[in-house]
């Protein structure tokens, strides 16, 4: 595969038309480049600082924080990067793709839980930005809720080139901003902030908890990514295709999720929204306003991009049972209003004390999460090496079927296999409660991952020589050439 640049269609619209189809060679445009702004600036959010604000809740100096986080993001970022390599090659959205591994109907048992996420990340982000805009403007938080949310939704309803647009305005503006606001934090940091003065306060509790909630974060950018790399040409490279998101959600991440530490560090009392207002109020109300606005911004982004995902999967839902509805714009906005009008109410019902469920929320993931990226990412890359027939992903009686044995059986086998590794305010097995910490982000990556190789192998080898006098080999190459 080369790089190449393409220009839009001439027939290109400001309204998206695809949902849940195949994107058309016809419209593939733009290059590997643009991935890097585009999750740059997804990344680099309020809700981003959030999590990293999550370590100052344990004993962890700030050192050990911040290496936790690195290690974290770089692991995380790895796999995001191999999720989005996989657009261009097949042209469609992530869960889509997902059939392969789970069946038509059977990939809607990780598709909820795919709703569920991008429902609770965009609450998280929308009642963050609902905290910026009162500290900014005075109103209560339920009204910045709703402002940004609907904003957010406006934003989405354009679809998938007037995100990219956005995201290249806001993502220069917030790198210059949050340089600004870093160096701040550096000059001005107060003299008594709790425990963050020493560089050799560590647990082992709390450096992997913080480690564990890093990866997981950045691993659940999974079910994004393909949705917005498919649009490229088919014969882009994945090498660069990995390397632009890797490097995007990596670099951002780390910086950000640092920031938010030693930003929750300096001001504990504060919520991270006001924090960050009261850091860059240090060098006069001008900073602090131009910070807030421009954190609103960037939450914003995330959150239509985060409506987008939820409508998506939502669709893709909606279509197994629905299989004579066709992939429309009106059926795409059908789905994503409703989607996005449930976000912002459920986000200004569960707007007050949401820093420790957001925690629950994010180990929670780990658990059902972690071991569909896994799978997804070994049926792509060791079993079926990006060779799929992309009809037999939209009907039951394909050679994918309805429900795939092996990847239902590893997934839910996984799922129970790293519960006694969780450790957190939900849950807490047996094996984590001895540790002292959590290892489930882990198990969750590796042994759903074995499991669903072992299981693949014995089904092709039921069904090949004895009966066909086909070897296995065979087969697949045959299906390979399919494809």
């Amino acid at each position: 595969m080369t790089d190449v640049v393409t220009a839009p269609p001439a027939s290109a619209t400001l309204l998206e038309s695809n949902s849940v189809n195949f994107v058309p060679h016809s419209q593939r445009h733009g290059t590997p480049r643009n991935l890097f702004t585009l999750w740059f600036g997804a990344n680099a959010t309020g809700v981003t600082i959030l999590t990293g604000a999550l370590a100052a809740s344990t004993d962890l100096s700030l050192l050990w924080g911040a290496v936790a986080i690195i290690i974290g993001t770089l692991v995380g970022s790895v796999f995001v990067a191999y999720h989005s390599a996989q657009g261009p090659v097949l042209g469609l959205p992530q869960m889509i793709q997902s059939r392969a591994q789970f069946g038509f109907v059977g990939a809607n048992l990780p598709l909820v839980v795919v709703v569920a996420m991008y429902l609770g990340f965009f609450g998280g982000g929308t009642i963050l930005s609902g905290d910026a805009v009162a500290d900014l403007t005075g109103s209560p938080v339920w009204a910045g809720i709703l402002i940004t949310g609907v904003i957010a939704l406006a934003l989405v309803i354009f679809g998938y080139r007037v995100i990219h647009v956005v995201a290249r305005i806001i993502t220069p503006v917030f790198v210059l901003v949050f340089i600004a606001l870093t160096v701040v934090t550096i000059v001005n940091w107060p003299a008594g902030a709790h425990h963050a003065q020493t560089s050799s306060g560590f647990s082992a509790t709390g450096f992997f908890l913080v480690l564990g909630v890093a990866a997981a974060y950045h691993i659940t950018y999974g079910p994004y990514v393909a949705d917005y790399s498919r649009y490229l040409p088919a014969d882009t490279r994945i090498t660069p295709t990995f390397w632009y998101t890797y490097g995007g959600v990596a670099l951002s991440g780390v910086w950000t999720m640092i920031l938010g530490a030693a930003v929750q560090i300096a001001y504990g009392n504060l919520g991270i929204a006001q924090a960050l207002g009261a850091m860059a109020g240090t060098e006069g109300a001008f900073l602090r306003d131009v910070v807030l606005i421009v954190l609103i911004l960037g939450l914003i982004n995330i959150g239509a991009l985060n409506i987008y995902g939820a409508a998506m999967s939502s669709l893709t839902i909606a279509n197994t049972f629905m299989k004579k509805w066709k992939p429309t714009r009106g059926l795409r906005l059908g789905f994503m209003i409703p989607v996005g009008l449930i976000g912002v109410v459920g986000s200004v019902a569960l707007s007050a004390d949401f820093i420790s469920a957001y925690q629950n929320f994010i180990l929670f993931l780990i658990v059902f999460l972690i071991p569909w990226s896994a799978i997804n990412l070994v049926d792509f890359y060791l079993v079926n090496r990006g060779h799929y027939v992309l009809d037999d992903l939209f009907t039951p009686s394909g050679r994918y079927g309805a429900f795939n044995k092996a990847g239902l059986a590893a997934y839910l086998i996984g799922c129970l296999l790293l519960t006694p590794f969780v450790n957190s305010g939900f849950y807490t097995g047996y094996i984590g409660a001895k540790l002292g910490f959590d290892l489930s982000w882990i198990v969750g990556l590796v042994l759903p991952a074995a499991l669903y190789l072992v299981f693949t192998k014995a089904a092709r080898r039921r069904a090949s020589a004895p009966e066909t006098g086909i070897p296995p080999s065979a087969e697949i190459a045959a299906s390979s050439q399919a494809s």
